[in-house]
């Protein structure tokens, strides 16, 4: 475990600067409040955001395709999408369809795991690292030493970790690796306090500082692969320095439902793999529609992965008797 002892600068925006940001998928119970100030907020229109219009694209058809699917394949065991290592069912996946239903772990894993297939420059953590690694309220590396066994993690510019907090409230950590280690928490309940983002943000500075000692200074001839100012400082200080980001902190959240928390966590993740500007990030966290229409983006790229890749029989078939 590293002992190094942490120094965080909170670099939360002000509110006269821009913003940044369970296995079940039945919605949890929140306590927020809808307040005419949040509503009045949400007047962005995704469309009209040019630098990513496109992100937001979505097929109609890929619904009535993936409910073909599901039909035909209920009574066997064909109905699997495989991401890497992740997978995710037909039924899962037509589950995306739905506005109302809360993101479980395997629809998250599946997204991220198709963001690491996409973009090369960023890698994206399981739902299931920040709990094995924080197991007991505690710190135990040994937990989670070989996750990233096949992975430079200090090539990557970006890494993303999804946390579930409470098993009622996804978030997303994102470790930005050429930024002398910006840790940026987003949130989209605005739920997440300062001192929480701190254990966090110590968790996983931990993490990186064993990723290097076991991995890197232990390795023969492994060394060499990594960029020398980021091992630098890691591991030759004793006291590690990285600034917090804790988005819509003290400001107006963008998810006003309770059910949209993961769907936000995939829409950041993906607009950072993007490198979409921060402050456009913040934008269409205001637009209204944003995480509806990027349930139907997660579901069309998923099911485009799938056929790109034969998993799935798209023989031609009627779809009328589906609507």
């Amino acid at each position: 475990m590293a002992s190094d002892e942490l120094t965080v600068e909170d670099t939360t925006p002000s509110n006269d600067y821009y913003e940044s940001t369970s296995s079940t998928s039945t919605p949890p119970v929140y306590n927020f409040r809808r307040s005419t100030r949040q509503r009045s907020n949400h007047y962005y229109r995704v469309e009209r955001i040019p630098e990513v219009s496109e992100i937001f694209n979505y097929e109609k058809s890929t619904r009535l395709e993936v409910l073909k699917w599901l039909r035909r394949n209920e009574d066997n065991n064909h109905d699997v999408i495989y991401i890497n290592s992740e997978s995710i069912t037909a039924e899962k996946l037509y589950e995306l369809c739905d506005k109302h239903i809360w993101f479980s772990s395997d629809h998250i894993n599946a997204y991220l795991s198709y963001l690491n297939t996409k973009f090369h420059r960023v890698f994206s953590l399981t739902s299931f690292f920040y709990t094995k690694l924080t197991k007991n309220d505690g710190y135990k590396y040994s937990s989670v030493e070989h996750w990233t066994k096949r992975i430079k993690i200090f090539q990557k510019d970006i890494i993303f970790i999804p946390i579930n907090l409470n098993e009622a409230h996804w978030i997303l950590a994102a470790i930005f690796m050429k930024e002398q280690f910006r840790i940026a928490i987003f949130d989209s309940l605005g739920m997440v306090t300062t001192e929480d983002a701190v254990i966090i943000g110590g968790n996983l500075i931990n993490w990186l500082n064993d990723e290097y000692n076991h991995k890197v200074k232990l390795g023969k001839g492994i060394a060499c692969e990594y960029d020398s100012n980021v091992i630098e400082e890691i591991n030759l200080n004793r006291q590690v320095d990285f600034s917090l980001d804790i988005m819509f902190r003290n400001r107006d959240p963008p998810q006003v439902d309770g059910s949209s928390c993961g769907v936000f966590v995939c829409m950041f993740a993906r607009l950072m793999a993007e490198n979409i500007e921060r402050e456009i990030i913040m934008k269409i966290a205001k637009c209204r529609e944003a995480s509806i229409k990027f349930r139907k983006v997660i579901y069309t790229d998923l099911w485009k992965y799938a056929k790109e890749n034969n998993q799935v029989d798209t023989e031609s078939e009627d779809y009328d008797e589906y609507e």
